[in-house]
């Protein structure tokens, strides 16, 4: 992020020092010293300000209709979702008006009152690295500076009136930007035996499913469920390459469409896992559901269920196999932390083009003080300068006024754009 501050020093330390003829002086140190970003004054965040409105309004009815049939496993997203969409429903007329008069106030400054004052001032700075200015220099640019300071404290002050009106929908996208930054769409799960407490599903080192003692906390004992269809594909959170798969058996697969207790196939092959581009895609595709407690199986396999039937008890590394569903507690899995249903991963995709611009806009909240801090910045240089010119000392500023000028200057291109992105 550019700095459009001229005066502002990284960190806060002794004064430097200088020695003329047999004694040293500290110079000055100055009020401003840290070189914060200034987010309210980046117009990417304005550009995306419409953005977001308007696309949050286009997906809220969407969503809603989602958020009416769906249980969410994990609330916090359609919480801040609703209070964002909320707070837009009065952008127009409220905020918008307001959101612009703000913005056209970083245009007339980039465009307007910035370019010319800066120039004059590099032009007073540039030989005084050298030498200590004179009071007359240093009265020219502390008046250079006082304007600008001004300036932006014109603006600081409407921005303080003004930006309460846009203050809530700000704060509200930040919180929507931020709960969506660390809201993973579809978290790994472990897929656990809830009547044998302590074991769930992984695989050893050969590749094949068995059980495995949650208090090992082997990574391969979490999943990621993703969609397929009316089926899911269970991923190897430890190797993504790796998927669990049941061996097609063309012979078998038949046999599994006879219900009990006419058929003969009460085994199949072992799962285990393979990287997904070398098997059938049927393979890797079980039949779950969001609800806990009930069958794991393979979509090519009607009547089979994954089992750990425990022989020789339930230790860790007991085989994870292919039978017969009956009913037992060793075919009945379930999943922690709940299995995100399809609704709640879809919802998520709805809202990701809006609440993904969220902690950019957020910062706009922070317009008053952003303007503050060039303020600041600014009278900290006029007292500095004039400082230098009484304790006859050189003047060196912390940044260029060439490069502060070159920001703004682009600033002001970025900004205008901005602001009339805000007219429609």
């Amino acid at each position: 992020m550019r700095s459009l501050r001229l005066f502002a020093e990284r960190g806060v330390g002794p004064a430097p020092v200088r020695s003329y003829g047999g004694g040293a002086e500290a110079l000055p140190r100055l009020a401003v010293v840290s070189p914060e970003p200034l987010p309210a004054l980046e117009t990417e965040a304005w550009r995306r300000l419409r953005l977001m409105v308007a696309e949050g309004r286009r997906r809220a009815a969407p969503a809603a209709d989602i958020a009416r049939v769906t249980w969410f496993s994990d609330p916090s997203l359609l919480n801040a979702w609703v209070d964002f969409t909320t707070a837009a429903e009065a952008w127009d007329p409220a905020v918008r008006g307001d959101a612009r008069i703000l913005a056209e106030d970083i245009v007339s400054y980039a465009r307007d009152i910035g370019p010319e004052l800066y120039r004059r001032l590099a032009a007073l700075l540039a030989p005084l690295k050298a030498r200590a200015p004179s009071l007359e220099e240093a009265r020219a640019s502390q008046a250079i500076l006082e304007t600008l300071g001004r300036a932006a404290e014109e603006r600081a002050r409407r921005a303080g009136t003004l930006g309460e009106t846009i203050a809530p929908l700000a704060r509200a996208a930040a919180r929507l930007g931020a709960v969506f930054a660390g809201h993973q769409r579809n978290p790994p799960v472990r897929v656990v035996l809830p009547h044998v407490p302590g074991v769930c599903l992984a695989y050893d080192d050969a590749g094949f499913a068995c059980a495995s003692d949650m208090a090992t906390f082997d990574k391969r004992q979490s999943w990621v469920l993703e969609p397929s269809g009316e089926a899911y594909v269970l991923v190897s959170a430890a190797d993504p390459e790796l998927v669990l798969v049941v061996d097609q058996d063309q012979d078998l697969i038949p046999l599994t469409r006879i219900p009990p207790p006419f058929t003969f196939a009460d085994r199949g092959p072992r799962p285990r896992v393979a990287r997904r581009d070398a098997i059938p895609a049927d393979a890797a595709r079980f039949l779950v559901s969001v609800s806990s407690d009930l069958y794991l199986q393979n979509v090519s396999y009607q009547t089979l269920a994954l089992e750990c039937p425990g022989d020789g008890g339930w230790r860790h590394g007991a085989p994870v196999v292919t039978m017969l569903k009956r009913g037992g507690a060793t075919q009945r899995w379930s999943f922690e932390p709940p299995l995100r249903s399809r609704q709640e991963l879809i919802f998520h995709d709805v809202v990701a083009p809006a609440a993904d611009h969220g902690l950019e806009v957020g910062g706009l909240a922070r317009l008053r003080d952003d303007w503050m801090a060039i303020a600041d910045d600014l009278r900290a240089g006029a007292d500095q300068i004039l400082c230098c010119a009484e304790r006859n000392q050189p003047f060196v500023a912390a940044g260029s006024v060439v490069d502060v000028l070159d920001g703004w200057r682009r600033l002001a291109a970025e900004a205008r754009v901005a602001s009339s992105d805000l007219v429609g």
